[in-house]
C-alpha cells in the first residue's frame, strides 16, 4: 500500500489537549511515513477558537480564559516531528473544520504537486465515512485505521454515525464543524 501522501484527519481536542485517539493517529501516520508508505504527510484540521483552557475544572466556574485558537494540524505536525518525521515532508492543512473540508483541502494541496493517491489515517469508526467522502470528491484513497479505547466507545460510534447522516444529507456547511458530532461531544462531556 503506497501513496503520494499520507492524510492524517484532524481530531477535535477540547482545550487543546490530545486524547488517546489523536495520539494514535499521529503515531500511525509517523510509522507509515517511516516505513516508506508515502513521501509526504498532510496533517489536517483548522483553528478552533473560543474553547476553554484544558485546566478548567469540570462543573467549575466558566471564568477560564478562552483559548485564542488551537490548530489541530499544527499540533499533529509537531507530534509527527517529535516522532521522527522531518518538517520538510509535512504540509499542514489548517483551514478545515470537518471531515469533508479536511479531505477537499488536502486533495487541493495534492493536486498542486500532482499527487493522485492518498493513505488516510483516522480512527476505525471514522474510516468508512472518510473513504466515502474521498470517493465523492475524486480522491483515490485507501485507509490506515487506528483503534483505541476512546474510538471504540459507544459515544464515538454514535457521533460518527450522526456525522455520516449529516454528510449524506448535505447538512455540512463551509466553515462549520460536524454539528451532530459536536452535540454528542457536548452532551457526553468529551
Amino acid at each position: 500500500m503506497y501513496a503520494d501522501a499520507i492524510i492524517v484527519l484532524g481530531k477535535h481536542m477540547p482545550g487543546g489537549q490530545p486524547d488517546e485517539d489523536a495520539l494514535a493517529r499521529a503515531k500511525a501516520a509517523a510509522d507509515c511515513w517511516i516505513n516508506g508508505r508515502a513521501p509526504a504527510v498532510i496533517p489536517c484540521g483548522g483553528r478552533r477558537g473560543g474553547e476553554r483552557a484544558a485546566d478548567e475544572t469540570p462543573g467549575g466556574t466558566d471564568d477560564a480564559e478562552p483559548l485564542a485558537s488551537f490548530c489541530e494540524a499544527d499540533w499533529l505536525a509537531s507530534e509527527l516531528m517529535r516522532l521522527g518525521v522531518p518538517p520538510t515532508v509535512i504540509h499542514p492543512e489548517r483551514d478545515s473544520l470537518n471531515t469533508s473540508q479536511n479531505l477537499a483541502n488536502a486533495k487541493r494541496m495534492m493536486d498542486e504537486w500532482g499527487g493522485k493517491t492518498a493513505l488516510i489515517v483516522t480512527s476505525a469508526t471514522h474510516m468508512p465515512r472518510a473513504l466515502a467522502v474521498s470517493r465523492s470528491i475524486g480522491l483515490r484513497a485507501s485507509g490506515w485505521p487506528v483503534t483505541t479505547r476512546e474510538s471504540s466507545r459507544f459515544k464515538a460510534h454514535l457521533a460518527e454515525w450522526l456525522g455520516w447522516i449529516e454528510w449524506k444529507l448535505g447538512w455540512q456547511r463551509d466553515g462549520e464543524p460536524d454539528w451532530f458530532a459536536r452535540i454528542v461531544r457536548k452532551a457526553t462531556g468529551t
